[in-house]
């Protein structure tokens, strides 16, 4: 599968809130906006261009809601058609079995993981944690290689780099152990993930 595209986030989260049902777009966007920081940049007009295009893709369906206020007096209601459940699909599977160092996708992916099913889920981390495995190693080989170069301030900026980025691939093995075991748990699909001690 491929790396999740930037836009891929954005894509999936609307597809998403799709999936309960027709929406008009202030609605997504108010919900959009609801998600604080991870989309402080899904501006208004961003959230229309894409819903444009997933409606040209034929991925979202479009029709005018007439009785409000304002100066057409109606609003539009989005909603997803066949083709773009298939597409909210293979994006969220995309991105729960890949490494995207940038997260977003994935962050929006895993709120999405109890419409998987269990075994399929499961089948998914263990890509996604093995292309974790794989970055760690080179990450380990990198940091490896350094302790072998003389004294300089460009060794120590590169060595914190990498102990750096090795410390959050650490830091994503641990959660995705963690999110594993609560998922296979029996109340896995229905109850918070807790928090493990620092």
């Amino acid at each position: 599968m491929a790396n999740p595209k930037p836009s891929d986030a954005k894509t999936l989260m609307v597809l998403g809130l799709l999936q309960a049902g027709p929406r008009h777009g202030y609605e997504l966007h108010r919900i959009v906006v609801a998600h604080g920081t991870l989309y402080a940049d899904f501006k208004k007009p961003t959230l229309y261009h894409l819903l444009h295009r997933l409606t040209v893709q034929g991925a979202v369906e479009v029709h005018a809601e007439g009785g409000t206020r304002g100066r057409r007096g109606e609003r539009l209601v989005f909603a997803l058609t066949a083709q773009g459940g298939a597409k909210f699909q293979e994006l969220l599977r995309n991105a729960l079995s890949t490494y995207d160092p940038a997260q977003t996708t994935f962050e929006m992916a895993a709120a999405y993981l109890p419409w998987i099913p269990v075994k399929e889920a499961e089948a998914l981390l263990a890509q996604r944690r093995q292309a974790i495995e794989t970055r760690h190693a080179e990450v380990v080989n990198e940091l490896d290689h350094l302790t072998g170069e003389p004294a300089s301030q460009r060794l120590a900026a590169r060595s914190l780099a990498t102990d750096h980025a090795l410390s959050l691939l650490d830091a994503e093995l641990a959660w995705m152990d963690r999110a594993t075991r609560h998922l296979a748990s029996p109340d896995g699909r229905t109850t918070s993930l807790t928090r493990s001690e620092p």
